[in-house]
């Protein structure tokens, strides 16, 4: 396996059982091995709409129409965590965020009333670094 390594605006296809994969992107470096990830999915009527994401250059290709970050699926992982969740053979990442986005999805996750207390915690601490 090839090493694998996470920067922030990474986005990567983890397996989420039972419904099979979904988008992810490291937002914040929560403690010396951890970042938080957050699940985008595609927009739907009662989603939350704190962080809207179109189809852009500064987007990953992965997103072809108008989603949305979907913080209450918000997960912590390790390099060794993530890389277990990757389905075979797509051990990279599907593309990355601009810093703007970046800064857009972060910024959504300290408004947004469904990311848990305490990941919109360590994005605060992490922000105020």
């Amino acid at each position: 396996m090839a090493s694998l390594s996470i920067r922030l605006g990474d986005a990567f296809l983890i397996k989420t059982p039972p419904k099979g994969k979904h988008l992810y992107i490291a937002i914040a470096k929560t403690t010396k091995t951890r970042h938080l990830f957050v699940s985008v999915n595609s927009r739907q009527p009662k989603s939350e709409t704190v962080c809207i994401l179109k189809p852009g250059p500064d987007v990953p290709d992965f997103i072809i129409h108008e989603s949305v970050v979907n913080y209450r699926f918000a997960r912590e992982l390790t390099v060794k965590e993530l890389a277990k969740l990757l389905p075979m053979g797509h051990r990279t990442h599907k593309g990355y965020c601009s810093r703007a986005v970046l800064q857009h999805i972060q910024a959504g996750g300290l408004a947004s009333k469904r990311l848990k207390n305490r990941y919109k915690l360590a994005l605060k601490d992490f922000l105020e670094m």
